[in-house]
């Protein structure tokens, strides 16, 4: 029997052999163009993909034998070959599968990827390797017919599908799910995840403002016709205004009620279909249009939506600015998903897998399959990072940030920047001089991504430089929500003192985590996911980074550098606002002195005659003052025509000289 198939004399499975696939995937990673991939290899590139080809083996053998395995781990850093390796490993899969012979048992694959086009290319990839049609693509820009998925060895959809397969399986409707997980061989054995999951939790959250705009929108002829549902989101209300306290410090939160303790358990469908048919332009702002009806009808369907998996869940409440507001969140992803391997390049900085506890398995991978050392890293330090202060100032920071960038780099580089979505659609408008900001850049390409539209994608691959300006924050609710799903609903005691194994604060820690692992994949765009020799090296790259100055920006920094080893750090100098002009506080000694010598003629005056006349205790902080040429104070007295002139030797007068 050939080489590539193994019967597991345990289960009798078509199995692929692991050093098998590692030399596959060798001869296909360092064969030149077009038959290949043109790459360099090392000694430790061929263990990591012999690693992947065990882990695969080993996961689909528990699944084969009703094992609930845990979800395995494996961080291949960026520019490894890990969705490359999984189309190898697919394609090497159905050939074992259609090798096999009499009792022994096919492996099906489910390969879950983050985009719709990288589930078409991973698609074509298997096929093109398998030499005929054994992958098939579904998500909602190409569902496959449930007969393709019944046929096909490997079955590839999108993060999302993957969720959202599992959410139907919670309104007992198993049909997409099974689709899924369940072919001509029986149930599929093995699910590689490319990349770790987006939304792998639903969070539900409604305010007392939205709750009260809902309630006041509901017509009489409702009211009567649906009593109790319109009665208890009048009571879940009542509940949320009762925790409200306008006096009450930001990020406060309180649990409500734990699962199985809400006051009422109603079906909010019924009010949700008859409220979506309401003219919301005309009853709200009395006059028609099509986009407020809608965006108003889903502000509604959302509302009812959240307080109906409250009500089903646990609840509790979060005050964050002047918002008050009901929260809950549940696990979306299938735990028990058959055969779980997630392929994960920022495993180590991501929270999510400590949550996940005895449920995953971190594999260990070589430490120096890569190597960043012709990559340096601008660092900047500067505050207001957060969406709402990057949109609002950006018109001002983008004379400075292209003066910065165009001093520091020349025109002949290639450049990705990476915003908020509310900052590019600011400098990417064109201007009254007909460009848009981007557009005055003088370099020989500029590209803007958005957080949220980051990770995964190869668009910028072709880059040399990365600018990351302004900082994914997430609500205050986000860590509570994804602790909550993964650990269960927690009591006041932890809402107001989070503290989790060796974490004092665990929300802090899963923020700062979650914010290195954004960073790090924002700046793995560009080239240096590309590996040009056998040391893992990849083209000389410039990252320019700005980050807040507290201690998160130290631990963001800290986690670069343990995912890129050998990445140069040089401090960048830039800031993004301009320094702020330094006055002496008002009723200050310093502003009654600068008062009291734009009175006086020209001449000297005494130290000692300034001390009696502001009623000074000391002029020693005085002294310190005016010895200080920087100090505003100074430069205050100096614009008036006022010096300082010391005194030489013990007992020798100062005095302050006013020009003529």
């Amino acid at each position: 029997m050939n080489d590539t198939v193994l019967l597991s004399k345990q289960h009798d499975l078509a199995l692929v052999c692991p050093q098998e696939f590692a030399s596959r995937m060798l001869k296909r990673w360092t064969t030149p163009c077009p038959d290949g991939l043109g790459q360099h290899a090392s000694t430790a590139l061929v263990t990591l993909w012999r690693i992947m080809g065990d882990t695969f083996r080993l996961a689909a053998i528990e699944a084969a034998s009703g094992v609930q395995s845990p979800w395995r781990i494996l961080q291949p850093p960026t520019g490894t070959g890990k969705t490359q390796g999984t189309c190898v490993y697919a394609a090497m899969q159905a050939d074992a599968n259609r090798r096999a012979e009499g009792a022994t048992r096919p492996v099906g694959i489910l390969i879950v990827t983050r985009l719709k086009e990288d589930a078409d290319n991973i698609r074509d990839t298997v096929n093109a390797l398998a030499g005929r049609a054994v992958a098939v693509a579904h998500h909602s820009g190409s569902y496959a017919k449930p007969e393709q998925l019944y046929e096909s060895d490997v079955v590839v959809i999108t993060h999302q599908a993957f969720i959202n397969a599992k959410r139907d399986t919670k309104k007992c409707d198993w049909r997409p799910w099974d689709r899924l997980v369940s072919w001509r061989g029986g149930k599929r054995l093995l699910t590689i995840i490319d990349e770790a999951l987006a939304n792998v939790v639903d969070e539900s959250s409604a305010t007392s403002e939205n709750l009260g705009f809902v309630i006041g929108l509901i017509p009489p002829e409702v009211r009567s016709a649906l009593p109790q549902q319109v009665g208890v989101m009048e009571q879940v209300h009542r509940v949320l205004l009762a925790y409200t306290d306008p006096d009450d410090l930001d990020n406060a939160m309180s649990m409500i009620w734990e699962e199985g303790g809400a006051p009422a358990a109603v079906d909010f469908a019924p009010l949700i279909s008859v409220m979506s048919t309401l003219p919301y332009d005309r009853i709200v702002y009395d006059r028609s249009s099509t986009k407020d009806r809608t965006r108003l009808a889903e502000r509604v369907a959302e509302t009812i939506t959240a307080v109906q998996s409250c009500l089903e869940q646990f609840a509790y409440y979060a005050k964050s600015g002047q918002w008050h507001s009901i929260n809950t969140a549940a696990l979306a992803v299938p735990l028990d998903a058959p055969g779980p391997v997630v392929l994960d390049a920022t495993a180590k900085a991501n929270f999510l897998w400590d949550l996940f506890e005895e449920k995953h398995q971190r594999l260990a991978v070589p430490a120096h399959a890569r190597d960043y050392s012709t990559v340096t890293l601008h660092v900047a330090r500067g505050a207001g990072l957060g969406k709402n202060a990057m949109a609002e100032r950006i018109r001002e920071r983008m004379p400075r940030i292209k003066t910065a960038l165009e001093e520091a780099i020349g025109p002949e580089h290639s450049v990705f920047m990476c915003v908020h979505k509310g900052v590019e659609e600011v400098i990417t408008r064109k201007r009254a001089c007909g460009e848009s900001w981007v557009e005055r850049l003088n370099f020989r390409a500029c590209s803007i991504g958005h957080w949220g539209a980051v990770d995964g994608r190869n668009t910028w691959q072709d880059c040399d430089t990365a600018v990351i300006l302004g900082l994914p924050y997430r609500p205050q609710t986000w860590a509570t929500n994804m602790f909550c799903a993964l650990q269960g609903a927690q009591n006041d005691q932890w809402l107001q003192s989070p503290e989790w194994r060796q974490f004092k604060n665990v929300r802090q820690e899963m923020e700062q985590r979650q914010m290195s692992v954004s960073v790090i994949q924002a700046i793995n765009r560009i080239c240096c996911r590309h590996v040009i020799d056998a040391e893992g090296r990849c083209p000389p790259a410039d990252i320019f980074l700005v980050l807040p100055q507290d201690a998160m920006g130290d631990a963001v920094l800290d986690d670069i550098r343990a995912d890129m080893p050998g990445i140069k750090v040089k401090p960048w100098d830039f800031a993004l606002d301009p320094a702020k002009e330094k006055k002496p506080r008002i009723g200050s000694s310093h502003v009654r002195l600068i008062d009291y010598m734009s009175k006086q003629g020209s001449g000297a005056v005494s130290l000692s005659t300034v001390q009696h006349d502001l009623q000074l205790n000391s002029v020693k902080k005085l002294r310190e003052t005016l010895n200080n040429d920087g100090h505003p104070t100074t430069q205050a007295l100096r614009q008036m025509g006022v010096n300082y002139i010391p005194g030489v030797g013990r007992g020798s007068k100062s005095y302050l000289v006013k020009a003529a």
